[in-house]
């Protein structure tokens, strides 16, 4: 979505010294905020697809486990980001529910 892609832009473009992810369009604290609150809520009712189309029970395992892989390592780039205190700039970060290592004991990995 939108604060993962202004997360990418800000990594692949060449920053400014000094600019950190709150200047950065897309990601003020009201924007990761209601990321964040938007992901937490996804958490508790499933988030991923159950991927009952695939027959194969191995198979299905793992596309189920990659993506929700991949939606615990998006998390850890926004969490590492929005907290690193030479790049996050956020004054207060209570809107951080859940660390990186809770995401992914909630997305059974």
């Amino acid at each position: 979505g939108g604060v993962h892609d202004a997360l990418l832009r800000m990594e692949l473009e060449a920053i400014a010294e000094g600019q950190t992810c709150a200047s950065t369009p897309g990601l003020s604290r009201r924007e990761v905020e209601a990321a964040a609150k938007e992901f937490y809520a996804s958490l508790y009712a499933p988030p991923l697809p159950s991927f009952e189309g695939i027959k194969d029970p191995v198979l299905r395992k793992y596309a189920r486990r990659e993506t929700a892989r991949g939606v615990a390592d998006a998390y850890r780039f926004l969490y590492e980001a929005v907290t690193d205190e030479s790049r996050g700039g956020y004054e207060d970060l209570s809107f951080l529910g859940h660390d990186p290592e809770q995401v992914e004991t909630l997305l059974s990995l």
